[in-house]
């Protein structure tokens, strides 16, 4: 799905009844300072945790989130603005047995659209995090382009909000916002989905993630919410010194 996702077009975002500026359609969840999350993920037949902390800092004149997610295979900061949920930087150390990849991305120079209505993302990878700030029950579905991709492909990977479902989570019932996402038309038939919980009470934290890792063949990946708690003190990490 990845390899495909590079060649998606520029995306507008449709209502069932009117068009909306995407330069306003995410919100701000008010994710609380020192958020942490863990999860149990099963990627084929590996299964490991994922720890992630939130917390809310000055960026200039604006405030951030920064996410630091940790596993065994990938550590990740994420910046994103608390205002409209647009990614600021990504920094991502990949683990492998014979090499770590560190890479960085950096939004600069984003310049708004013409139309207004359109939104962009600057990294697939990131998807789920930005997705919090969804205005779940008031869109229906909605196009998603990638910066990069070319203009005119036919290629068309969409959001689509489908209803609220209760998720079981340690014995107890989350209810959550389910969305589903995938190619739509011919690629679409061949291609699984990607489907992704939110609870329902903000601050819409993910619940569970069911989809493909990377592009078709590789392994499923089951990612389900252990613990939620409020933490205020940051979880040691590989970018204190970067």
């Amino acid at each position: 799905i990845i390899t495909l996702l590079l060649f998606l077009p520029c995306f507008s975002l449709l209502l069932t009844s009117n068009t909306v500026s995407a330069e306003g359609l995410f919100v701000d969840p008010i994710i609380p300072h020192g958020e942490t999350v863990t999860y149990n993920a099963i990627d084929g037949d590996k299964c490991y945790s994922v720890v992630e902390h939130v917390t809310v800092k000055n960026d200039g004149e604006r405030k951030v989130y920064e996410i630091i997610s940790l596993s065994d295979s990938i550590d990740r900061k994420l910046v994103l603005d608390k205002e409209t949920m647009a990614i600021v930087s990504v920094h991502t150390i990949r683990k492998y047995p014979e090499v770590t990849l560190d890479s960085k991305l950096k939004v600069k120079d984003e310049k708004p659209l013409l139309d207004g209505d359109e939104f962009k993302l600057a990294d697939f990878a990131v998807m789920t995090y930005v997705f919090r700030g969804f205005p779940f029950t008031k869109l229906d579905k909605l196009k998603i382009g990638f910066y990069g991709s070319e203009q005119k492909r036919k290629f068309n990977f969409r959001a689509h909000y489908k209803m609220t479902e209760s998720v079981t989570v340690n014995n107890k019932l989350i209810e959550c916002h389910r969305l589903e996402f995938g190619l739509d038309g011919f690629w679409g038939t061949f291609l699984p989905k990607m489907n992704v919980w939110y609870s329902v009470d903000p601050p819409h934290y993910l619940v569970r993630y069911k989809g493909l890792v990377g592009p078709p063949g590789s392994p499923k990946r089951d990612s389900q919410l252990l613990n939620y708690t409020i933490s205020k003190d940051a979880l040691p990490h590989p970018f204190d010194n970067m």
